[in-house]
């Protein structure tokens, strides 16, 4: 929620289509069609193959039992040849208007005669057997069917001779081919199935329209839902969908119903929070507008006060120590040594608290008084304070590590100068006793940060003082460094000049293994040459409780 209790914008999306491009009815349709339509299809071939399958069989016994009554006619009129008797057999044979042709071979297979009426039959079953002759064109009593559809039927049969005594076997006299020919057997296979395919078309024809309203009557429901969906999509408010049957359809457009009402209902009372809270909202902003300006107006006078107070509390501190000072050097001589050691006591400790306030007031201005930005090569920033730390490195044989290379930024000058010379003071401050005596300047981009530590092998910070690093006045009672001076203010001073630069600064530390000062810096911030950054009075300070410049 924005400020005002406004809702923010929500992502617009394209509205949903009433009419889909492929119903759900369409396709009901088509199926219960198809469903219909493919099954008596198949049925219809499948009666058409069966129908062949009879009229091939009837055929067959046809040219079967017309064979073996020219055979059995043949019996004794062939074994020595073909004779005058066994002609006149065939002659009445030709009767049969459906006979195509005959032959008669002897035993051996040798022609005896034969006689062709159909020569297109003839012609085709030569073609078959790939043979003028007999030998191995067909087997006894097995029919071979010839056209495309069947309608040549060949048969053959052998002719046996009747025994003329008792006890004497039977003997092969000759063969008999017999080819019939059935013509109206392609036109009626033809026929019974344009006669099916038809019947099919028009069952699925008739079928349509029954079919077209029962699935419309079937998902009527469904494009009631719909349509409700639809509306309650786009934050309308739907009818309640009409049932009509109690099946799945049926309560699935009840639980609709009962959804869409619970929905209404949510949103209504939805509105009445939002709305509610929208009021909340608007109070609550003006209190911590209100709130804030009180704040911002308490720091303004806590910073103008701090700067009243140690400019006030100078004055007359500079004066003790010009008083101080013009004794010790007028009536040194005179003095007895216990009240000259009370003067040089009064004059250090004046020193010392006129440096602390003026360490305030530059903590101040660090906030409210920005200086002008230039640009600030780190390089070089940190090589001027290697040879400025120079003396105090050597005499505690403390090693300085620099980075490689470090980037040029638009900052103020002094101000990354105190910062890298507070940390780098701390670190040589507090490494005492350390055994490994390093301090080590890292760098690294993260994100939009510049990242720098500052890392030691000193004495380290108990974990109980840790997070009192950065404030002010403060020091350590737990990690044994009481005996090391310092003001309390240059950590708190580090941490406002970082604040100002939108980074952090953090620490990570063991007692006797030494420290490491992490800070960021915003990269956007000090990276441009037109950046411009004003801090806002109500900034919160930080202080330094264990360690200071």
């Amino acid at each position: 929620m924005q400020d005002g209790g406004t809702i923010p914008d929500q992502p617009v999306h394209a509205p949903l289509k009433v009419q889909p491009r492929h119903s759900l009815q369409r396709k009901l349709v088509l199926w219960t069609v198809m469903m219909v339509f493919v099954p008596t299809l198949l049925c219809a071939l499948l009666l058409n193959r069966l129908a062949h399958e009879a009229l091939s069989d009837a055929h067959d016994r046809s040219a079967q039992m017309l064979s073996q009554a020219v055979a059995t006619a043949l019996v004794g009129r062939i074994s020595e040849g073909w004779t005058p008797e066994a002609q006149s057999v065939l002659d009445g044979l030709f009767l049969e208007r459906r006979l195509a042709f005959v032959i008669v071979t002897d035993k051996n297979e040798n022609l005896l005669h034969r006689r062709s009426i159909d020569s297109e039959a003839w012609a085709r079953f030569t073609e078959a057997t790939g043979v003028l002759g007999l030998n191995g064109s067909i087997d006894v009593d097995t029919p071979m069917f010839v056209g495309n559809a069947s309608e040549i039927v060949v048969r053959r049969t052998p002719v046996w001779n009747t025994p003329t005594r008792a006890g004497q076997a039977r003997s092969l006299a000759g063969f008999v081919v017999l080819g019939l020919r059935e013509r109206s057997l392609p036109a009626s296979l033809d026929k019974l199935r344009t006669t099916q395919l038809i019947a099919a078309g028009g069952l699925c024809l008739l079928s349509l329209p029954f079919v077209w309203f029962a699935v419309r009557w079937w998902t009527a429901p469904l494009r009631a839902l719909m349509d409700a969906t639809v509306r309650l999509g786009q934050g309308e408010a739907p009818a309640p969908v009409k049932v009509h049957t109690r099946d799945e359809i049926g309560l699935l457009g009840e639980s609709f119903n009962e959804m869409a009402r619970n929905l209404s209902t949510a949103q209504r009372q939805l509105l009445t929070a939002n709305e509610q809270l929208e009021r909340k909202v608007e109070a609550r902003t003006a209190e911590l507008q209100d709130v804030n300006g009180r704040l911002e107006t308490e720091i303004r006078e806590k910073n103008e006060f701090l700067r009243a107070v140690s400019h006030d509390l100078g004055a007359p501190l500079r004066n003790i120590e010009g008083m101080a000072g013009l004794l010790l050097s007028k009536y040194r001589s005179q003095l007895a040594d216990d009240a000259l050691s009370k003067l040089e006591r009064i004059n250090a400790n004046v020193k010392v608290q006129i440096d602390l306030l003026n360490d305030l007031l530059e903590l101040s201005r660090i906030r409210t008084r920005p200086g002008k930005r230039e640009a600030v090569d780190l390089n070089v920033l940190l090589e001027e304070l290697r040879c400025n730390l120079s003396y105090d490195l050597e005499s505690s044989r403390i090693a300085l590590e620099l980075p490689g290379t470090l980037p040029t930024i638009h900052a103020e000058r002094n101000r990354m100068r105190q910062v890298f010379q507070n940390l780098l003071d701390n670190a040589v401050k507090y490494m005492l006793d350390a055994v490994d005596r390093r301090v080590t300047v890292r760098f690294s981009r993260e994100g939009g940060d510049l990242k720098f530590a500052i890392v030691d092998t000193g004495s380290g910070i108990a974990k109980e003082d840790q997070p009192h690093v950065f404030e002010v006045f403060r020091r350590a009672t737990h990690s044994g460094t009481h005996h090391v001076a310092g003001k309390g203010v240059g950590l708190a001073s580090v941490k406002a000049i970082i604040d100002c630069y939108g980074g952090r600064i953090w620490l990570e530390s063991e007692q006797g293994k030494g420290t490491t000062f992490h800070f960021t810096m915003s990269e956007r911030q000090v990276m441009a040459a037109e950046t411009a950054h004003t801090p806002s009075p109500s900034e919160g300070e930080g202080g330094e409780v264990l360690r200071d410049g």
